[in-house]
């Protein structure tokens, strides 16, 4: 017999792709000024073609990971922290964007990506504890992050 389909399938994907068109919108409206600043040499600045295969895969996993919690693992102690989480950590994600392309300051997008590092590091810790695989999911998306913390303050301290 099949299983019934949850809405939540359908659901959490739904809120992943509007939070990637979301920051996707934010950096387009930066583009043009992006393409003017001083980008370091010495780190590896991905292509655009790049960021998004990376944000496709990221958020294919991370639809995943919360799928699984959500649909697995809700009676876990820490299951609302741990959405809540999820949440929090698209609002940062989006504001990054909104920071960095929408208002070009490098400053406080550097350190709304390291608050977005911890966010990610907290998930996978807390995630880690009940359910390896879901956490395992989120692993391409923390060193992306990392990346991108890294390659954020680059770009600020030369400009």
């Amino acid at each position: 017999m099949l299983q019934k389909i949850r809405l939540n399938y359908f659901l959490i994907p739904l809120l992943i792709v509007i939070t990637g068109s979301a920051a996707s919108y934010f950096a387009q409206t930066g583009r043009v000024w992006y393409k003017t600043i001083n980008l370091p040499i010495w780190i590896w600045t991905p292509s655009n073609t790049l960021m998004l295969a990376a944000w496709a895969v990221i958020f294919i996993l991370s639809s995943f990971a919360v799928l699984i919690v959500w649909n697995r693992y809700s009676e876990q102690k820490n299951f609302r922290l741990i959405m809540t989480l999820f949440i929090l950590n698209a609002v940062i994600n989006i504001g990054w964007y909104i920071l960095f392309f929408g208002h070009q300051q490098l400053g406080l997008a550097f350190f709304q990506a390291v608050i977005l590092v911890s966010n990610v590091a907290l998930l996978i810790v807390l995630i880690w504890k009940f359910c390896p695989l879901a956490a395992t999911c989120l692993l391409p998306y923390s060193l992306w992050v990392i990346f991108s913390t890294i390659l954020t303050l680059n770009v600020w301290l030369m400009n």
